[in-house]
C-alpha cells in the first residue's frame, strides 16, 4: 500500500514538474517576444532612426495660414524622402523676426532643405548654410525675388491666372456690367491685366477699365460692378475702402491673396472672392524639388502652381 502511495505521488509531482516546466516556457516566450516587438516599434518610431534630413518651412507671421497649408502638403510626402518637415513662424505680428533672422535660424539648426515665402520681390539675402559648409538649397514661393539664390520658385503663371478671374468675373456679371481692374504704378501687371481684358472682350455686355486707385469721387452705377485687386496689398486696401465709400450691394470684389488679413475680409463679405495659390500643392512640389535638386544637381527654376479660388460664405 505504501509503495502505491509513493508511486502515485511520484507521478504527480512528474505531472506538476511537467506543467510547471510549460508554463514557464510559455511565459518565457511571451515575454521574450513582446520584449523584441516593443524595441522593433521603438526603432519604428525613433526619428533618429527613420529620418535623413531636415526640411524647415519658414516666412512671416502674415502668411501663417498659407504656410501650414504648404507645411501639410510637404509633410504628406515627407516620408518618401525620409524626411521630417517642420514649420516654423514667428509667434505674433508683434515678432520683429525678418526673413533674414528666419534664414539664420534654419542654417543654425543645419536644416538639410528650406522652403520659404518670399514678402517682395526686393529681398536679398546670403544662401544660408549648414556648420559642415554646404549650402542650403531654398524653394520660394510668394514673389519671385530676381536677386535671391533659390533653387526654385513656385508661383503664378500670370496668363493662365488673368483667364481663371477673367471666367470667375463672367460667372459673376452674367446679365452684365462693368468691370473696374485696380492697377497702381507701383505694381505693373500688364500681361495679366491683358489676359484678363482679353477673356472679358468677347463678352459684349461687360465693359472694362483699369484704374489706378479707389476714389471717393469714383462714380458707379447700378448694381453689376465688379472690382478686380492683383495683388494682396491691393486686395487689403480696396476692400477696406469700398466697404466705407459704398453700399456692399453695389459692389463685389475679386482679390488676390491667401494671407490673414485677406482671408479675413473675405469671412466678413468684404472680399467675395479670393484668388490666391494652392499651398497645400505647393508644399508636395517642394519637396519634390528639394530631393530633385539634392539627387541630381539641378531642379525646375520656375513652376507653375495650382490656383484656388475661395468664395464669401454668407
Amino acid at each position: 500500500m505504501e509503495k502505491k502511495t509513493a508511486r502515485l505521488i511520484k507521478y504527480v509531482l512528474l505531472i506538476l514538474s511537467f506543467i510547471a516546466l510549460l508554463v514557464f516556457s510559455i511565459v518565457f516566450y511571451t515575454v521574450f517576444f513582446s520584449s523584441r516587438a516593443r524595441i522593433q516599434k521603438q526603432k519604428e518610431n525613433n526619428p533618429a532612426d527613420k529620418y535623413l534630413y531636415h526640411i524647415i518651412v519658414t516666412g512671416s507671421y502674415e502668411n501663417q495660414s498659407f504656410l501650414t497649408e504648404v507645411y501639410k502638403g510637404a509633410s504628406k510626402v515627407a516620408g518618401y524622402y525620409k524626411s521630417v518637415v517642420d514649420l516654423h513662424i514667428p509667434q505674433s505680428q508683434a515678432d520683429t523676426e525678418s526673413l533674414q533672422d528666419l534664414l539664420n535660424y534654419c542654417s543654425y539648426l543645419n536644416a538639410d532643405g528650406i522652403i520659404l515665402y518670399v514678402d517682395s520681390p526686393d529681398f536679398k539675402s546670403e544662401v544660408p548654410t549648414r556648420s559642415d559648409s554646404p549650402s542650403i538649397p531654398i524653394i520660394t514661393t510668394g514673389h519671385f525675388a530676381p536677386n535671391f539664390p533659390q533653387v526654385s520658385y513656385i508661383g503664378i503663371n500670370n496668363w493662365e491666372l488673368g483667364k481663371k478671374i477673367a471666367d470667375e468675373t463672367q460667372d459673376m456679371l452674367q446679365n452684365g456690367g462693368t468691370v473696374y481692374i485696380i492697377n497702381d504704378s507701383e505694381n505693373q501687371n500688364n500681361n495679366l491685366i491683358s489676359s484678363i481684358q482679353s477673356e472679358l472682350q468677347n463678352k459684349p455686355n461687360i465693359t472694362s477699365s483699369v484704374i489706378e486707385a479707389i476714389s471717393p469721387d469714383l462714380i458707379i452705377d447700378g448694381k453689376n460692378n465688379i472690382f478686380i485687386s492683383l495683388t494682396e496689398d491691393d486686395t487689403i486696401r480696396s476692400a477696406q475702402l469700398l466697404s466705407e465709400l459704398f453700399d456692399m450691394d453695389r459692389y463685389k470684389l475679386i482679390g488676390f491673396g491667401g494671407n490673414e488679413v485677406c482671408q479675413l475680409y473675405l469671412h466678413k463679405g468684404w472680399i467675395n472672392k479670393l484668388v490666391s495659390l494652392d499651398p497645400y500643392t505647393i508644399g508636395e512640389v517642394a519637396l519634390y524639388e528639394l530631393f530633385e535638386y539634392r539627387s541630381k544637381g539641378n531642379a525646375n527654376s520656375y513652376i507653375t502652381a495650382d490656383v484656388k479660388i475661395s468664395s464669401m460664405q454668407w
